[in-house]
């Protein structure tokens, strides 16, 4: 009897243990010194319990699907447990929940669908947590100091959700009226080049075009083009391995890198000015998207200036070598978590350019919109250069 009531306390503590390394593997734990109260304030500082948006799910989750190009608007939301480990420190434990939308090929098991985090996002929250607690300017110590400040960040959030909605419903509308207006052809320039099935180099080869075989653009994604094949099919094709013809007779301009770091352009497009905007409205200009490099939803609010001033130059600078055809604005719209869009008259642009106007001048000849998004102080304002009228700084 003794015996046997030793096996079985045994096999329940085997259970236990395994129970608490299955729990392990599903959730993260740190302490800090700090009281609940403190680490609780300084979570919400990092809008840790707001979900986001990946940008991807490869490099967050644990399993590996062949389907992931099928998974799409990849989300993600922390579940924060705050335990007192002692008087003044606290055990914090993490969890993630990771979810996509499948595009089933068949139109069959299209949905949402569940997958485990890895600890990438985990490990990242709990080390800026850290970062943040230890810092010298540390957290907002006056409750009710911090109070305003976070209903100001709920405001400015749902502010700039609305915003990116109404952006959202803008891009639905120029895509539908331009895959009816789309006219614009691409011609190979050497032989034997790969049309591939997705916009990566090891993505299998479709088909080899010879050189001036032709194809009708279908969309642009940074260096790639998705070109129009047979049977409705469609492949992607390097920028740098065609020639685009008929450009000027489209509204749609494909999407070019720019040199400006912080963002990536996604789309360009022409079109007439619908904002609000007096100086612009009703005018042609061009529309350029922008969303965060890397894996970061945000970036510092000067970046965005800095990008925003950067394209501005840079599309000037092509324009300057146009007889015709130049816009009356540029508009940059940036797919950040914050939104915003800042626009320029390129009349103004080019007394920048030619150094007749400061940069100060510059910024509030702007329009930024919300201005929220955009608090340029006078440091960033000076950290503005010049541009050379020759593209030169």
């Amino acid at each position: 009897m003794r015996l046997f009531c030793k096996k079985g306390m045994l096999a329940i503590l085997l259970l236990a243990l395994v129970s608490s390394a299955q729990e392990a593997r599903q959730s993260y734990e740190r302490e800090y010194a700090f009281p609940i109260a403190t680490v609780e304030a300084a979570l919400r500082q990092l809008g840790a319990y707001a979900g986001a948006r990946l940008p991807a799910l490869e490099g967050f989750i644990r399993t590996t699907r062949s389907e992931l190009p099928q998974y799409q608007r990849a989300y993600y939301e922390y579940k924060i447990e705050l335990a007192p480990a002692t008087r003044d420190r606290t055990l914090v434990r993490l969890k993630v929940s990771i979810s996509a939308w499948y595009e089933d090929p068949q139109g069959k098991q299209s949905g949402y669908q569940a997958f485990e985090s890895n600890g990438r996002l985990e490990a990242d929250l709990l080390d800026r947590l850290n970062d943040l607690l230890n810092s010298k300017g540390g957290i907002e110590a006056d409750p009710e100091r911090l109070a305003r400040k976070v209903q100001e960040i709920r405001q400015q959030r749902a502010q700039a959700e609305i915003r990116i909605s109404e952006l959202q419903h803008e891009i639905a509308n120029f895509e539908n009226t331009s895959a009816e207006k789309n006219t614009d052809y691409v011609s190979i320039l050497k032989s034997v080049t790969s049309i591939r099935d997705r916009p990566t180099k090891a993505s299998p080869v479709l088909l080899q075009a010879r050189s001036e075989d032709a194809f009708q653009i279908l969309e642009s994604r940074g260096a790639w083009l998705r070109v129009a094949l047979e049977d409705s099919h469609s492949g992607w094709v390097r920028r740098t391995q065609v020639q685009i013809n008929s450009l000027a007779s489209s509204n749609q301009v494909p999407a070019r890198p720019s040199s400006a770091a912080g963002f990536t352009v996604i789309r360009e497009m022409s079109s007439t000015f619908s904002g609000d905007w007096p100086r612009l409205k009703n005018h042609p200009a061009l529309y350029i998207w922008a969303k965060p490099q890397g894996l970061a939803p945000n970036l510092a609010i000067a970046e965005k200036w800095h990008f925003a001033a950067a394209t501005f130059k840079e599309r000037y600078r092509e324009f300057a070598h146009m007889s015709n055809d130049a816009p009356d604005g540029i508009v940059v719209i940036f797919l950040d978590d914050r939104g915003g869009v800042a626009a320029a008259v390129l009349d103004d642009i080019r007394q920048w350019a030619e150094e007749s106007l400061s940069s100060s001048a510059f910024l509030k000849r702007c329009s930024l919109d919300p201005a929220g998004a955009f608090e340029v102080s006078t440091t960033s304002q000076a950290s503005v250069r010049k541009p050379h009228p020759h593209g030169k700084n």
